[in-house]
């Protein structure tokens, strides 16, 4: 397939837009609501508007951000096919260079978590957790620790690892014009009703989305042109679409559905408006946030609840909401300086080891 001249355009959208997206995965993990509120001293009430903060805000106000993330994936494996073939040799090559930008991080933060909660249940609190426990948080649940893995926000990694060492079924079935409708359309189908292979890992979010990233770059699918009337279109709907969603209650039979419909309405909307800025030379390409997004997704998983809980003592167990808030607010900014702190320290004094917790993305 020939490169096409918009190629450099669209890495710029997706890369610019990590940051953002792994930004809303921060935010979402900041949850106080859900941290402190069944913890001795903490109100049982706070006000709804606090709560709305808490756990509605950061939905509206950012992209659908796993949607996105598998898409972006998706698109970024496939899209070295503009200059190569598809043959066994650029699925090895691709396999290797996930090795050390997927499987070795994975393992190191992993690692990282369970040594954390080793700390907390063997050392600190006495109540020891069992070998097979601690081991199962390389892929699994952890028993009473309540992560899946041990480092919760790994998930992702974990289900883009499966999807990635099934990347040649998804090439044949998306290359394949006679498939490719059939096959997105049994995966929409599958996710909107919340069927899915019962193992770890396999995740529809996965399946689906990471196939569309895959379809854009095998299709040399343009997303900087949007038309202006379906992002438009798609801007007018991206906050009461939300809003709406917000509202049902999660053992609604159609929850999936809506969810499906929500992502598609604010991917579409977000592709549409950055690439509008970008034409417009209002966004410019951000390599310094994009090299630190991934450290900033994987040390946030074992720092937030830490930091949330240090504060809150710090606090006297306040049940004031402006102090709360405050606590909101400062988490992120307190995990986005301990990530520069971090990144610019081991980049500089231990480079072999900034490559491999950040997957060699500096």
């Amino acid at each position: 397939m020939k490169k096409e001249p918009y190629d450099i355009e669209q890495i710029n959208l997706m890369s610019w837009l990590r940051f953002p997206l792994i930004m809303g995965v921060v935010l979402a993990h900041c949850n106080l609501y859900a941290i402190i509120s069944n913890l001795e001293g903490c109100t049982s009430e706070m006000p709804s508007w606090l709560v709305f903060i808490f756990n509605e805000l950061y939905l509206i106000v950012l992209p659908a951000r796993v949607p996105t993330l598998f898409i972006i994936s998706g698109y970024f494996f496939f899209r070295t096919l503009n200059d190569k073939k598809a043959n066994g040799q650029f699925f090895i090559d691709k396999y290797k260079k996930r090795v050390s930008s997927l499987l070795v991080p994975y393992l190191i933060w992993n690692c990282i978590a369970i040594a954390m909660l080793y700390v907390k249940y063997d050392i600190i609190e006495q109540t020891p957790l069992n070998f097979i426990d601690y081991l199962s948080g390389f892929w699994d649940f952890i028993p009473r620790a309540g992560f899946d893995p041990a480092n919760g926000p790994l998930w992702y990694m974990r289900d883009l690892m499966v999807i990635t060492l099934m990347s040649p079924l998804v090439y044949v079935l998306i290359n394949n014009k006679r498939t490719v409708y059939i096959y997105l359309s049994i995966l929409s189908v599958l996710y909107a009703t919340n069927i899915c292979l019962p193992l770890v890992g396999f995740s529809n979010d996965a399946f689906l989305f990471f196939s569309i990233g895959a379809y854009i770059a095998i299709h040399n699918v343009n997303l900087t042109k949007i038309s202006n009337k379906t992002g438009l279109i798609m801007l007018l709907l991206y906050i009461p679409s939300q809003l709406f969603f917000n509202r049902l209650e999660e053992n609604n039979q159609y929850i999936y559905v809506m969810y499906l419909i929500v992502s598609i309405i604010k991917i579409t909307a977000v592709f549409y408006l950055v690439s509008l800025l970008f034409s417009k030379k209002i966004l410019k390409p951000t390599p310094r946030l994009g090299k630190i997004s991934f450290l900033l997704y994987a040390l946030h998983g074992v720092i937030v609840n830490p930091i949330i809980m240090v504060l809150f003592k710090l606090s006297g167990y306040t049940d004031n909401p402006f102090l709360l808030l405050g606590i909101y607010i400062a988490t992120p900014i307190i995990i986005i300086v301990a990530t520069q702190l971090l990144y610019t320290t081991i980049t500089k004094f231990t480079p072999g080891i900034a490559k491999a917790v950040t997957g060699n993305r500096g």
